[in-house]
């Protein structure tokens, strides 16, 4: 199943949510990827808003294994003002850096924090990959 994930945010879905129970059932696909406000398609810049809702996905499809296979994002973007090879490369790079943050996250520990359902652990090591203390 495709996730076009500004689609998902305007109809109040959670990205990271929905890309581990699409995966839990073997139908993950293609990724559109972008942001917006959630009350239009705005096709903006990946992580321009929704920051940590792209990085809570980030997480979820590093635990699914998204890219493996050859897997690759495709961006669903519509810069109305912007330079568009711009904002494609911006994209990207910020996309590289989400995933980067995703990558430093203490995995085993996330996944206790979520199953004692401890939101204050669970930040702290958020931003602790993040550099905060």
């Amino acid at each position: 199943v495709n996730m076009d994930w500004q689609h998902l945010l305007m109809n109040g879905e959670n990205l990271g949510e929905y890309a581990a129970m699409l995966a839990a059932e073997g139908l993950l696909g293609h990724q559109h990827a972008n942001s917006g406000w959630g009350t239009f398609d705005d096709d903006n810049m990946v992580g321009a808003t929704a920051f940590m809702e792209t990085l809570e996905l980030a997480v979820e499809l590093r635990r699914a294994g998204y890219g493996d296979n050859g897997e690759r994002l495709g961006f669903d973007l519509y810069p109305y003002t912007e330079d568009a090879v711009a904002v494609v490369q911006r994209s990207v790079l910020h996309w590289r850096f989400i995933d980067s943050v995703a990558a430093r996250i203490d995995d085993a520990a996330l996944r206790e924090a979520q199953m004692r359902k401890d939101a204050v652990r669970a930040y702290e090591l958020v931003y602790a990959a993040l550099g905060a203390e």
